[in-house]
């Protein structure tokens, strides 16, 4: 995948979402990890690919994932590479990088869980940063709106995931 060298010219933009999720931490932290499940509740998710013989990802590992994304006019179907820079209990880090016709994108996520006062409750923080290149930077003001509403839909997938597991 060809990327760009530098951030001459690129757009960069950040959306920090917090969201309380009505299921208990480690349900939450074993749900946002699980391979399969993220696949589903990844808003314009086609595909993703870890290549490991696991559920869920580990720190270190790396993917691929296809993923299409409306911005103005313009729907690109990026072709990413994502690693899982770090996962230890209450945090997890992506880096991404992806490619479409005539856009790019690199990106670092962060997301942290953090407990409440009940244990049926977790508080669920998505800090991001990503720069952008090529046509979707033509509609550089959509994107915080557009990554903001990913995010927030997103976190309504995952919470009818988790709250809709069996007991």
């Amino acid at each position: 995948m060809e990327r760009r060298n530098s951030t001459e010219d690129a757009t960069t933009v950040s959306v920090t979402v917090e969201r309380r999720i009505a299921a208990p931490p480690e349900v939450v932290w074993d749900a946002i990890a699980d391979i399969d499940v993220t696949e589903t509740i990844v808003p314009g998710c086609e595909t993703l690919d870890f290549g490991v013989d696991r559920d869920h990802v580990q720190a270190g590992d790396e993917g691929t994932a296809t993923i299409s994304i409306g911005i103005g006019p313009v729907s690109p179907s990026f072709e990413t590479d994502v690693t899982v820079a770090g996962r230890e209990y209450p945090e997890m880090e992506l880096v991404a990088s992806g490619a479409a016709a005539g856009s790019t994108f690199d990106t670092t996520a962060t997301l942290i869980l953090a407990e409440t006062d009940s244990e049926e409750l977790t508080d669920v923080t998505w800090d991001a940063t990503a720069t952008v290149s090529g046509r979707v930077e033509l509609f550089s003001g959509a994107l915080k709106p557009v990554v903001g509403e990913v995010a927030q839909r997103f976190f309504e997938k995952l919470e009818t995931h988790v709250t809709e597991r069996p007991d």
